[in-house]
């Protein structure tokens, strides 16, 4: 996909720029306006930038503190220009003083392009999609948004948008279910994001931090999508003369086409809807006033037919076939609603007042019976019933899944945040009131019936049904929390420094538990190395319960439950440097964890099931490393690679050894232990043509612990199959900067028009999210492995207007 000999041959243009003094300048930026080409100067001031040959542009060379410089070019089929740019100092002389810029050095969050969400290829396009190719990140689902960092699990990563903490559904089990994530890509200006070591003005959750911030529009504008799978729409605009912005999304989608590439088939009929609004108005100069909107329903309709799964190696293959009766109907209504008012009484401090609710109303009924049979496939090449079952089954039954679950919660918030900045110093603080009111209501149970027999068998031959939970919780509590955190920035002769310090405090009614975080960041950029920049964090991240943690697997509330603790540290470099005449930047950390009063669970898809106590202890340790750059000349692509270790100690685990001892269990991995990743995000076009483009992403995640069913020594000890898999996209631009019939007749208001084909699961690759263990009369037991989608294509077209 990458021809190196072919880019050389297209026209460039090149050159060196330097400074009023004629010394080589760094990091200059050199883009042609009105298209994604662009790059940077190297540290000797040189640049090249690969242009169309015969076409008009307009380029546009810019550096912070330095006037811009613009001008035209229109080169021939493999001209060569050379061009030779000084660039004169910016500065504003006003009545008191004079300001200058200076660069800034690079926090310790990754950026992300938001724009690259409509490009990356895959079932779930969107924010979460490129979170999943980052250093750090793992997921095993392209069902599902979630996403888990650093061994954390889902419930620990806190996201926000526009300073507003965004809740997920409590009873989702399944990424079937999920349906859509809050985060709407159209309408998204910045992405910020950490997975670990993260700054006090975050809230108190212990793995990572997203923080979206959404566009504020300046004209009319919006886009439109639809493919196979979705569809959506955005429109933004300001009116009143700018005192007036609005965004508005639309979003609408089903799974069903994709969710017919499972094993299961049946009738799937699922229906994602989330509507979406953020309007501003300029009160005053000083005063500015928003609303944050958002309704969400997700519903998801399953009647299963019937199941056929084959797994096993290539002499042993079992083929597991259920029939089934009953259906699952699920539905998630969730509504957010925020209201911001902004005071800035001077250029360099504001004030801001949040108010917001947060209410989800969850439904979760199925009653699905299944008559199975497990047998043997015949694997001889010579035998006429070469892959046929054999017909002696290896064990037969039935079992039974029943719910009737309802919950309702309420959350309240009213939050007061404020920030003073001066020529080297931001003071940020803030204080946060927030009540929950939940209703809970449970009631599920299964039965499995092998050959005849309930398992598991009772002697005084009564009916004994398996994880059975009957309960009614209603629970309301209140949490005070606050921060105070200080960055100043300070230079000395051997470099510059940039320290963040600060701490959290949180009390919780429900425990009467009071949290004190303190936590403290260092970047440092040397003078004897001016492309690197080192950095180093570290602090008491402390996750009290919200609800999920309280109640175990009965359905019990536990009041004594405290808060789990991470004790962090982040060493972390950045290097900027040159390859192929250019940028790049490779980023690496390395961290290590020491967690206390952890909450042991159990994962099983995307569900998280909690034993409600605070009995394990345990640590984690690891590396991130990312290389991004122009891998093809003008455009971004990156590589991450990550490896982990997380293991925990659960106070009284044991087991009994052959002999009859009680032995303690030990150290074992924790369910989100995967010990290897990476991943891979790529763009290419064609050299003489970037009308056509493609892009691949390619995630490969070492296989998460596995245990039976109360095996307790073997918990945890066993993997399943890695997690592997390729979506690739071709891309073709109908309307746009490259394409010639951009000012045509009706589509003149059209600033680019996309159409894609999209192959998901590019090499076919059963993928297993988790298992079903079946046992027989005999008491053996068999994992039957349930497998994510297969390949499939699907179209899109994307329009900008």
């Amino acid at each position: 996909m990458v021809s190196f000999e072919s880019m050389a041959q297209r026209a460039r243009l090149e050159g060196y720029i330097t400074n009023e003094e004629g010394n080589p300048m760094e990091l200059v930026s050199v883009a042609l306006q009105g298209t994604s080409v662009g790059t940077t100067t190297n540290s000797e001031g040189f640049f090249r930038l690969p242009v169309i040959e015969q076409q008009n542009h307009q380029v546009v060379i810019s550096y912070l503190g330095y006037s811009p410089r613009q001008f035209q070019i229109n080169l021939a089929p493999g001209e060569i220009r050379v061009i030779n740019i000084r660039m004169e100092p910016l500065a504003t002389q006003l009545p008191d003083f004079e300001v200058k810029e200076t660069q800034i050095i690079t926090s310790q969050y990754i950026r992300i392009d938001p724009s690259l969400s409509a490009i990356i290829p895959g079932p779930g396009n969107g924010v979460e999609s490129l979170l999943k190719t980052m250093p750090g990140v793992s997921a095993t689902t392209e069902l599902s948004s979630q996403y888990s960092v650093r061994g954390g699990n889902f419930d620990e990563n806190l996201v926000y948008v526009n300073g507003i903490e965004i809740y997920r559904p409590f009873l989702v089990r399944s990424g079937q279910q999920e349906g859509l994530s809050f985060i709407n890509s159209d309408l998204v200006s910045s992405i910020s994001f950490s997975s670990g070591g993260f700054d006090a003005q975050y809230g108190d959750k212990m793995a990572s931090v997203l923080d979206i911030t959404y566009k504020t529009p300046e004209k009319f504008g919006g886009s439109f999508s639809m493919s196979l799978l979705e569809g959506s729409l955005h429109l933004e605009d300001a009116r009143m003369d700018n005192r007036l912005k609005y965004l508005f999304g639309l979003r609408h989608k089903s799974n069903q086409y994709l969710l017919g590439t499972l094993d299961t088939q049946g009738d799937y009929k699922p229906e994602f809807t989330d509507i979406q609004t953020l309007i501003s108005y300029r009160l005053h100069p000083q005063w500015e006033m928003s609303f944050l909107g958002n309704y969400s329903r997700n519903q998801y309709l399953f009647v299963p037919e019937v199941q056929r799964t084959r797994f096993g190696t290539v002499t042993e293959v079992r083929q597991f076939t259920v029939f089934f009766d009953g259906q699952e109907t699920d539905r998630f209504l969730t509504a957010l609603g925020a209201l911001s008012l902004n005071y800035d009484p001077t250029p360099n401090h504001t004030l801001q007042l949040i108010g917001s609710v947060f209410q989800t109303d969850e439904t979760e009924n199925f009653d699905i019976k299944g008559r199975y049979l497990l047998e043997r496939v015949e694997t001889d090449f010579g035998s006429s019933d070469f892959g046929q079952p054999t017909g002696t089954p290896l064990g037969v039954g039935a079992f039974h899944n029943h719910a009737r679950n309802y919950l309702n919660a309420i959350v309240w918030n009213v939050e007061h945040k404020g920030e003073i900045r001066a020529d080297n110093n931001t003071l940020r603080w803030g204080a946060k009131y927030q009540f929950e009111d939940i209703f809970d209501r449970l009631n599920e149970w299964s039965m499995i019936d092998s050959a005849g027999y309930s398992l598991p068998r009772d002697p005084a031959h009564s009916l004994i049904l398996q994880d059975t939970v009957n309960t009614r919780i209603f629970l309301q509590t209140y949490r005070v929390s606050g921060y105070v955190q200080n960055s100043f920035e300070f230079q000395r002769p051997h470099g510059r420094y940039i320290a963040t310090a600060g701490v959290r405090s949180q009390y919780w009614s429900f425990n009467s538990q009071w949290l004190f975080s303190p936590r403290l960041t260092l970047l440092y950029k040397p003078v004897w190395a001016p492309r690197v920049v080192l950095r180093a964090s570290g602090g008491v991240y402390q996750q009290p319960a919200f609800y999920k943690e309280l109640r175990d697997f009965q359905g019990n509330i536990n009041h004594d439950i405290k808060a789990q603790e991470s004790l962090q540290f982040v060493l972390g470099a950045e290097y900027n440097l040159m390859l192929w005449d250019r940028p790049f930047k490779y980023t690496s950390e390395l961290y290590y964890k020491q967690f206390k009063n952890l909450i042991p669970y159990e994962l099983d898809n995307v569900r998280i099931r909690y034993y409600a106590n605070n009995t394990a202890s345990g640590y984690g340790t690891g590396i991130d490393m990312k290389i991004n750059g122009e891998f093809v000349p003008g455009i971004e692509s990156w590589a991450s690679l990550s490896v982990m270790k997380t293991e925990e100690k659960i106070e009284g685990a044991f087991y009994t050894d052959a002999d009859g001892n009680t032995v303690p269990l030990g150290y074992i991995p924790r369910p989100t232990d995967q010990r290897f990743s990476f991943s891979l995000f790529f763009q290419d076009f064609l050299p003489r043509n970037p009308t056509y483009k493609v892009s691949m992403a390619l995630v490969y995640g070492s296989g998460l612990p596995l245990s039976p069913p109360s095996h307790q020594k073997t918990r945890n000890l066993s993997t399943m199959p890695p997690y592997r898999r390729v979506d690739i996209g071709f891309s073709k631009e109908l309307i746009g900067p490259n394409a010639r019939n951009r000012d045509s007749g009706v589509f003149r208001h059209i600033e680019s028009m996309w159409i894609t084909a999209e192959v998901f699961n590019l090499l076919e690759i059963n993928n297993t999210i988790s298992y079903l263990w079946i046992r027989d009369i005999s008491n053996d037991m068999y994992a039957i492995p349930n497998y994510l989608t297969s390949r499939l294509i699907n179209l899109k077209l994307v329009t900008q207007f």
